[in-house]
């Protein structure tokens, strides 16, 4: 029985009894190594005007900033309310069980796990149903992959349809990944927006297009993904993806990853949607799953939080 299938059969014991609805999240034992939907009403960064003319250089848009760069600041204290990891937030807790969870993913995004990983820092964060929490587990694990001292991380919305991590950093009407895959003008440095974090950027989800599906399958879509992958082994990129049952993006993004970590909530997820989810999954990428909105008794099997 693999660690996949362990996890899912404690899921099926504990279904009847539905947990604490804290936003906690903890990570499920992983294969080969390897926390609510965020969508809250307050926006919590706000773009600032900047020249246009960007560099065309990938390689210089994720270094640091230049003065013609677009950067947000992000609202700590909105984030914080909601419950993001942000620094000096003072959720201890929380940002322990995402250490937990991102450790095992940077050691297979910079080649270090068990077996080498094709495309290993590419990490898609999936659900298999609406408002599971892949979005809240997504911009915290990238929060928390950016205080590493050797790593930077560039947090991608690939839900193209509902734009959640676009909406809830305020920039829904920035262009994003569908117009690097649908304009042939537009390159790498005129999506990527700078954050305070240093070690942070990000790129919007883009105007919207009917055929996102089309567009995500491309091969200009391919070239995109294998160019910041493999110029730029020592970052990781995560994808905050679409639910896995709900959308056909979500498949055809999750092709193009090596990592996969679908979100779980815990007492409402039905274990045949995890199943089914998983079944549409690549089994020989790197898959994980993590358990959103759980407080777990004292003895637990689980690891990660500490109520």
């Amino acid at each position: 029985m693999s660690s996949i299938e362990k996890a899912i059969e404690r899921l099926e014991k504990s279904k009847a009894e539905k947990k604490s609805v804290d936003r906690s999240a903890v990570a499920v034992e992983p294969e080969k190594t390897a926390t609510p939907e965020a969508a809250p009403n307050e926006t919590v960064a706000a773009s600032q005007p900047v020249e246009e003319k960007l560099s065309p250089a990938v390689q210089e848009s994720l270094e640091e900033p230049n003065e013609e760069a677009k950067r947000i600041n992000l609202d700590y204290e909105a984030l914080s309310s909601n419950g993001f990891i942000v620094p000096h937030s003072g959720n201890k807790q929380l940002s322990e069980e995402y250490r937990i969870i991102k450790r095992p993913l940077i050691r297979n995004a910079l080649g270090k796990g068990a077996a080498p990983i094709t495309h290993g820092n590419l990490v898609s964060i999936a659900s298999s149903l609406p408002s599971e929490g892949k979005t809240f587990t997504a911009m915290n694990l990238a929060l928390s992959i950016a205080t590493e001292l050797d790593t930077t991380v560039l947090l991608i919305d690939g839900d193209v349809l509902k734009y959640s991590l676009s909406r809830l950093l305020g920039i829904e009407n920035e262009p994003g990944l569908i117009d690097l895959l649908s304009d042939k003008a537009c390159n790498v440095s005129d999506v990527i927006i700078h954050t305070q974090i240093p070690r942070l950027k990000l790129i919007a989800a883009g105007h919207r297009s009917e055929k996102s599906t089309e567009l995500l399958a491309s091969k200009e879509m391919e070239r995109l993904l294998d160019e910041i992958s493999n110029r730029y082994s020592d970052r990781i990129i995560i994808f905050d993806s679409s639910p896995i049952l709900a959308t056909s993006e979500a498949a055809v993004l999750n092709q193009h990853m090596g990592q996969i970590l679908l979100v779980v909530e815990a007492g409402e997820t039905p274990v045949d949607a995890i199943k089914d989810s998983l079944s549409r999954l690549d089994h020989e990428k790197a898959i994980g799953l993590v358990l959103n909105k759980s407080r777990e008794d004292k003895g637990s099997n689980y690891y990660g939080t500490y109520y």
